[in-house]
């Protein structure tokens, strides 16, 4: 193949990277995200370190579902989202769905395993099941987001009986708070279907111990790190993140 590189630029055997190049595309045709660093949550019904003590108590004071999310640590930053609609497989629970999308960054942000990733300036829907607490709030898995149209909050319990927001409950940050005696039964579950961030988890990371010097016109070496790449899954249908719980045939 020939090379169709400028002469005065091309020197065989160096390739000059620029990653803030790169930086700058990302901040200007990226979407806004925030970044938080997650650990996992240690309260388990077991003691062994396997899938099989994966059960968690849903109403652990410590987590939001199975993940600490060091939220202290948080970063906002803009970032490439693009999903996956290539390769489309059977998962081992035997459900077809495409909940995954790759992410760029830019150089100075650093992803790693279980981090939450949310796309700040768009709304998505989600349907959470809630145990019906004894106190007169409830705490929500996502905190919801002030759409245009408050209609798209629904909430029913097991009899079919329909909740209003603004009549029966409110939404506070991450929580409902009933205003009334009208309310699901304690101890029961009911649905709420309400609108949110769009929420990822990072599952895999392609490109993460990319490096190089930069030594253009200096001899000294800068040691530089590149932007990072990774594979990220709805933080709903990610594995270990209290959503997809393996059953016990």
């Amino acid at each position: 193949m020939k090379n169709t590189y400028p002469k005065e630029t091309f020197k065989p055997g160096r390739i000059d990277l620029e990653p803030q190049d790169f930086d700058r595309l990302l901040q200007h045709q990226g979407t806004r995200v925030r970044i938080t660093p997650a650990i996992l949550c240690p309260r388990r019904t077991g003691t062994n370190i396997d899938e099989t003590s994966l059960n968690h108590d849903l109403n652990c004071p410590l987590c939001d579902q199975q993940i600490i999310d060091l939220d202290d640590l948080a970063v906002e930053d803009w970032a490439f989202i693009q999903g996956i609609t290539i390769d489309k497989t059977f998962d081992p629970q035997q459900r077809y769905d495409v909940k995954d999308a790759f992410i760029s960054t830019r150089a100075h942000l650093r992803l790693a395993y279980w981090y939450k990733i949310e796309i700040i300036d768009f709304g998505s829907m989600f349907n959470e099941l809630i145990l019906r607490t004894a106190d007169d709030q409830d705490h929500l898995r996502y905190p919801a987001i002030d759409p245009e149209d408050g209609s798209i909050f629904h909430l029913v319990d097991n009899d079919g009986t329909k909740f209003v927001k603004g009549t029966d409950f409110n939404i506070v940050g991450q929580d409902i708070v009933w205003l009334t005696a009208n309310r699901p039964p304690k101890n029961k579950l009911y649905s709420f279907l309400y609108p949110v961030l769009p929420t990822f988890r990072v599952l895999e990371l392609m490109h993460e111990n990319r490096y190089y010097y930069e030594s253009k016109d200096s001899p000294v070496k800068t040691p530089i790190q590149l932007p990072q790449q990774a594979h990220v899954r709805w933080d709903f249908m990610a594995k270990g993140s209290g959503s997809d719980v393996e059953l016990e045939s």
